[in-house]
């Protein structure tokens, strides 16, 4: 089941990333209830507050917030690289993220300069943290792979993203915009989204796919040669930016790029070694063929609104992933913990969450994702519906997380030699 690289002694206490874990579909849930609360062609309107406010809520409290949590596995697991005091970094940076995503909404909803400065304290403190230390393990391994690459062009892509953010943040706390403010912004969402999440997504993939679904292998020359050309695409946009070139050049390399990873992660899921069936797999697939749809929406469809590739990339694409990535994660690491502290008769990965929540949970979420979709072409009430259906989704997330959690809290309470689980 286990590459070579995979370093399964070096894990980090399980609290560590299940507080993230747990962190993030209560911001979901909240984003939902923004979307109840505030007329529909306000929070769609990009440019108003309250859509700066959500557009964070989902990239620090639910995007960074789960990145953040697996990477703290995937780390020690997949790179060899073991964070020391890792409790006590897992606090600083869970800690920080959290105060800080709630102080920098807040500023854009109430429209008080002192809920930024707390929000620039914390988020500083929270992603050069992570990052740089990110940076030092990550450049001292050893024995590098493909994963362990991707892992370094997206510590260095979160860094330019924070270091952004922070100039940004700033302007708008002076009042001192510039004129090329819209250059940074822009620069600032492309490194972020792309950048920071799905590079990241793209890598980890590479080794998360052929080893929980004994799945194909990515070819190496999209494992070498992907990432990389994403991250310098990402980087060339200063050139686009600043020296007034085509755009639309620019939009059909990435649509290429992303299409090419769709498609291998789509062949590899379709033709594993042993095809049995797996719910998270629906999350997975639903994903792929949403960052197609999304690309091809995004040089095909005038971008006067873009929210339809907004729906399309963060629900459908980053999203779904990461909910289906969390629920591989954290039955895997509730098995693995049990079993190396002796546990015999515990429960299969499979029975940690049961299957049939997973499912109710994916149904739901597929309904909100497609009345969000659904709003674009009719009324106010399709937004209504799927905000509505998005939190009981959200909720439902959180439940089906602390019901793996307390299944493992339960077991790891009894003595090894005397636990015995009716399945």
């Amino acid at each position: 089941m286990f590459n070579q690289g995979l370093s399964l002694d070096q894990a980090p206490p399980i609290s560590v990333p299940f507080r993230f874990f747990l962190t993030a579909p209560i911001f979901a849930m909240l984003i939902g209830v923004m979307f109840l609360i505030y007329p529909a062609e306000l929070i769609t309107n990009r440019f108003s507050s309250e859509t700066i406010a959500m557009v964070h809520m989902f990239t620090l409290g639910v995007l960074s917030m789960i990145i953040f949590g697996a990477m703290q596995q995937m780390m020690p697991v997949l790179a060899g690289a073991p964070i020391k005091r890792a409790k006590l970094f897992a606090t600083v940076v869970h800690t920080f993220l959290t105060l800080g995503t709630i102080f920098f909404v807040l500023k854009f909803l109430y429209y008080q300069n002192e809920f930024l400065v707390a929000a620039i304290v914390c988020l500083a403190i929270s992603f050069l943290t992570f990052f740089i230390t990110a940076i030092k393990l990550l450049f001292k391994v050893k024995y590098v792979t493909s994963t362990v690459n991707v892992m370094k062009l997206f510590a260095i892509a979160g860094v330019l993203t924070a270091l952004l953010g922070l100039h940004l943040a700033g302007a708008h706390l002076s009042g001192n915009m510039g004129s090329n403010y819209l250059s940074f912004v822009n620069i600032h969402v492309l490194l972020g989204i792309f950048g920071f999440a799905a590079l990241l997504i793209i890598g980890v993939s590479f080794q998360v796919i052929p080893m929980f679904y004994v799945a194909l292998d990515f070819p190496k020359s999209v494992q070498n040669r992907l990432p990389i050309s994403i991250f310098l695409l990402i980087i060339s946009y200063f050139a686009f930016a600043f020296l007034d070139l085509n755009f639309y050049i620019y939009k059909v390399l990435f649509a290429i790029f992303f299409v090419i990873y769709a498609f291998h992660g789509l062949n590899s899921l379709n033709n594993r070694r042993r095809p049995v069936s797996d719910v998270t797999l629906w999350y997975w697939k639903v994903s792929l063929y949403s960052l197609v749809i999304a690309m091809l929406n995004w040089l095909f469809v005038p971008q006067d609104s873009s929210y339809f590739l907004t729906i399309l990339f963060a629900f459908g694409f980053l999203f779904s992933l990461l909910q289906g990535m969390v629920y591989k994660i954290i039955p895997f690491l509730c098995w693995f913990h049990l079993s190396s502290k002796g546990y015999f008769d515990i429960p299969t990965i499979k029975e940690i969450i049961h299957e049939d929540l997973i499912k109710i949970h994916f149904y739901i979420y597929m309904a909100s994702y497609v009345f969000f979709l659904l709003y674009g072409f009719f009324s106010q009430i399709f937004i209504t519906i799927a905000a509505i259906l998005f939190i009981l989704s959200n909720i439902l997330f959180f439940i089906n997380c602390v019901l793996g959690m307390k299944k493992y809290a339960s077991i790891s309470k009894k003595d090894p030699l005397q636990t015995f689980v009716k399945s």
